[in-house]
């Protein structure tokens, strides 16, 4: 196995707190949501940047496939939903909707590459058989 490159964050506080990336030096404020109890501070949370994760993880894995299969296309896109679910007994956990859309192929060919990129994702390799996620 060959490390193909390292990415370290430190978050301080917790959700009304920030998150700096080591790599690029960006500083993210974490802000509580009103759902959960917040008082509507600017910044963004956890699910946020879990969906930012995933979306362009899940995304440039259909780019890699596509391109590693000289497959023609137009443009791609992800768009993943993080829900938080509250488990009774349990605690939380997450339920995730993707809608993932390549433009310029048909609907077999995009299914295909869907499929290719769940299991070729590091995200959903991670995640895999722990989280509900609805593609649509």
């Amino acid at each position: 196995m060959k490390e193909m490159l390292s990415r370290k964050a430190t978050t301080y506080g917790g959700r009304n707190g920030e998150v700096r990336d080591t790599t690029s030096g960006l500083t993210y404020k974490l802000a509580k949501p009103k759902q959960m109890g917040g008082i509507g501070l600017e910044g963004t949370d956890p699910e946020e940047l879990f969906s930012v994760g995933y979306s362009s993880c899940f995304a440039s894995s259909m780019e890699y496939l596509l391109q590693n299969d000289k497959v023609k296309y137009e443009d791609l896109s992800v768009q993943v939903e993080t829900k938080l679910l509250m488990v009774p007994n349990e605690g939380f956990k997450f339920a995730l909707v993707v809608k993932a859309r390549i433009n310029g192929v048909d609907q077999e060919t995009l299914d295909k590459y869907i499929l290719g990129a769940k299991d070729f994702c590091p995200y959903s390799k991670a995640f895999k058989g722990n989280i509900d996620i609805e593609f649509i």
